[in-house]
């Protein structure tokens, strides 16, 4: 295969592998709640949900195509510590179990009312087995045979949603869209994904024979993009038709049920078959990245002692066991762990791609870290009943509006602090 065409099927391989379960269930429902403002509902989305995961991809690349070298700076434990939590995150303990489940509930639900949810996640995972057990075929086989699939079903679905929308978008007088927006897109994982999913593509290119690191950067990079440019319309076209239900009354509906009202309101019964294969080829595109990936780092890890196929069936079984749990008890789960993972990897993603700078040191890492978990240990005291009263004064300072984004002056100072430091 040429060099160009398979930067191509690269590039539609990263966008199957972060195409997953969470971006089909959330857009539509974001729409729903945002209604006449999906405008800014859609910007706020697209930056955490494509923006940040375009630009995960190419520092990850930059800092050595590993996950554990996002981390590295610092310091080799706490590399490890950063990459066994994100791929636990994004593996067997949220993003894995969540594909099964999804996929369970909107069979369950469109198509077969009896269907038992252990024989659906034994059948999902044994297809995941199957590709991840041939690691080399992994970026061909997603890019050449299941995405084209996918993107045909999606563009079907949009183009019908747009041209005859379900009904009338109206104000749902939802406050602080862009910054509910821009939290919600941490429900896709894909920041965190695309710190792991880099070194799958990055194999892809050698195993083609391409081993010069900056023509690998410059290949990544494109594919970046190809896979950006799709997720952009993809989830543009949900949000927008899920923003069309809004004066529907269906705000009592899950995102699973969501899916298959929009889904048969605008292409019938054929629309519930075709989200459902939309579906199971996301869910299982996602779960082979992720098994894939998360097997990768863990044998790495154990210097080779227990081998990629052993730590694949493990994520596999443990995966299946937490996927019978349902939909919205994942989800619920992950809430509070998304949201001290992203601020710590969007500090990361941007440090390492101004690595290399004067002022860019080892405690600059240090510091933008630390600031942007303060926020997270204000959260977690308060659920516990103890209030930080100096950061619940520094979240005064700014207009509701904008305190989702007040970490990012933490994690600025704290940068800065660290930066001055280590040149002491």
């Amino acid at each position: 295969m040429e060099k160009k065409n398979f930067t191509l099927v690269s590039g539609f391989a990263l966008f199957s592998m972060f195409f997953g379960a969470g971006n089909l269930i959330f857009p539509p429902t974001l729409g729903l709640w945002v209604g006449s403002g999906f405008i800014p509902g859609i910007i706020g989305f697209l930056l955490t949900a494509v923006g940040l995961v375009m630009l995960g991809v190419i520092a990850t690349t930059k800092a050595g195509g590993n996950l554990e070298n996002i981390a590295g700076k610092l310091g080799s434990k706490s590399g490890f510590i950063f990459g066994t939590l994100v791929l636990l995150s994004i593996g067997p303990g949220l993003a894995i179990p969540r594909t099964a489940a999804t996929t369970y509930e909107l069979l369950q639900v469109g198509l077969f009312e009896n269907l038992n949810p252990v024989l659906t996640s034994v059948v999902f995972f044994a297809i995941v087995l199957f590709f991840v057990l041939r690691p080399t075929d992994i970026v061909d086989n997603l890019g050449s045979i299941l995405t084209p699939t996918l993107i045909l079903l999606l563009l079907v679905l949009i183009v019908k949603g747009v041209v005859s929308p379900l009904s009338t978008v109206i104000d749902t007088g939802m406050e602080n869209v862009f910054a509910k927006s821009f939290e919600e897109g941490y429900q896709t994982m894909d920041a965190l994904a695309a710190l792991a999913f880099t070194s799958v593509i990055i194999s892809g290119y050698e195993l083609k024979g391409i081993t010069d690191l900056s023509k690998i950067y410059s290949l990544t990079a494109k594919a970046a993009l190809i896979a950006g440019a799709g997720l952009c319309l993809v989830y543009g076209g949900l949000i927008y038709i899920g923003a069309t239900t809004s004066s529907m009354g269906v705000e009592s509906l899950t995102r699973v049920e969501l899916l298959i009202f929009m889904a048969e309101g605008l292409l019938g019964k054929i629309g519930t078959v075709a989200m459902c294969i939309i579906m199971i080829l996301a869910c299982l595109t996602t779960a082979i990245g992720l098994t894939s990936a998360f097997s990768a780092f863990f044998e790495r890890m154990t210097k080779g002692k227990v081998k990629y196929t052993t730590w694949a069936i493990i994520a596999a079984v443990f995966s299946g066991f937490l996927a019978v749990k349902g939909v919205e008890t994942i989800v619920k789960i992950s809430v509070p762990i998304l949201l001290m993972m992203y601020p710590v990897s969007i500090v990361l993603v941007v440090l390492n791609l101004l690595d290399g700078r004067p002022c860019i040191k080892k405690l600059t890492y240090v510091g933008g870290v630390i600031g942007a978990l303060l926020p997270t240990l204000s959260s977690i005291l308060s659920s516990l009943g103890i209030s930080p009263g100096l950061l619940d004064a520094f979240y005064g300072l700014f207009p509701e509006t904008v305190q989702a984004f007040a970490w990012m002056v933490l994690a600025i100072a704290f940068a800065i602090i660290g930066t001055l430091l280590d040149r002491n």
